[in-house]
């Protein structure tokens, strides 16, 4: 997300795709009250291929003491822009990242919280809670085993400061649900012993994405076979594969032989949504990787395999009606 600094105020700002700034508080975004400060003086908007200014005012704007006059301009990192004679009209371009959602504290000035599309917000040394896209829901905020979606304006307490998200529509008109989710499939590989579980995430059957052995398979796995103990039993899917927490917990410490906790489960559930995010393109589209309702759990993705040496344990796949 871009960034603007004003030298005079030390207040920082975080412009939208299309950020008006002006004398007229009624249409713009950036209220700059000095009278050789047009109405709607000029906007800094995103395109493709960066951050531009374009000035529609009647005395210009200077870019490093250049004089643009109703004309577009590319802007650039440590460009000093200045809308009127007053100091306080000077700003200096910080940052020219593409526009991206973010939290901004409400009492804390120039607080700025950069999100992605997983951010996990530690709260007091624990994982409490996260911020994640779901291509079916938008933005939610994930807290102690509940889920709220985030419109743009909600707040939220954290870290004992009450936070803004400011939402991107226009960003988020842009993201396509890919099919690929609806055809993609995890494949799980044992070993005899069970002590390595490598994961695989087949986006078609062209392409396969190895996502290692991590700490977190051995949670993805006993989410996945209690999702097929279910699809066995014939229950519905949307009823297949919820597990207590507890239960999990309980699980989870018994394969690790060490007591684990729910912020230690938060933990290992965000690092695997991270994991995926990380993945170009498309890997946000499994950010519902892991499903909840209260006091549960679920796998929520209803595609998968379970391979142990040669064995195949379970075989889920999509288009493919008979149980294996």
């Amino acid at each position: 997300m871009a960034s603007i600094h004003n030298l005079v105020t030390d207040e920082l700002i975080v412009p939208t795709p299309l950020f008006t700034v002006g004398r007229n508080p009624v249409m713009v975004n950036l209220y700059l009250p000095f009278n050789d400060v047009s109405q709607a003086h000029a906007t800094i908007f995103w395109s493709k291929d960066g951050w531009y200014l374009r000035d529609y005012s009647r005395n210009g704007t200077l870019i490093d003491g250049q004089h643009v006059w109703n004309r577009t301009v590319k802007l650039f990192k440590q460009h000093i822009i200045q809308f009127g004679a007053d100091a306080q009209t000077r700003w200096k371009v910080t940052d020219l990242e593409p526009p991206f959602p973010f939290l901004k504290s409400v009492h804390r000035k120039n607080q700025i919280i950069r999100l992605s599309f997983a951010t996990a917000l530690p709260d007091r040394g624990q994982h409490d809670a996260t911020i994640y896209f779901l291509p079916e829901k938008g933005w939610v905020y994930e807290r102690g085993g509940s889920v709220n979606t985030l419109m743009d304006g909600t707040t939220i307490q954290y870290a004992d400061d009450e936070w803004e998200f400011v939402a991107i529509d226009e960003l988020e008109d842009t993201i396509v649900q890919h099919s690929v989710k609806d055809t993609a499939v995890f494949n799980f590989h044992l070993s005899l012993n069970e002590e390595h579980i490598r994961l695989e995430l087949a986006l078609n059957e062209y392409t396969s994405l190895d996502l290692g052995s991590r700490s977190h398979n051995y949670l993805l796995l006993s989410l996945a076979r209690k999702r097929y103990e279910d699809r066995l039993l014939s229950l519905a899917n949307a009823d297949q594969g919820w597990c207590l927490i507890d239960e999990v917990i309980a699980d989870v410490s018994r394969e690790l032989r060490k007591e684990v906790d729910v912020y230690f489960l938060n933990l290992q559930i965000f690092r695997l949504r991270k994991q995926l995010c990380e993945i170009p393109d498309v890997g946000y589209l499994f950010n519902n990787i892991i499903e909840r309702r209260p006091g549960e759990i679920r796998l929520g993705h209803p595609y998968f395999t379970i391979q142990k040496g040669d064995q195949i344990e379970a075989d889920v796949q999509p288009f493919r009606n008979q149980k294996v």
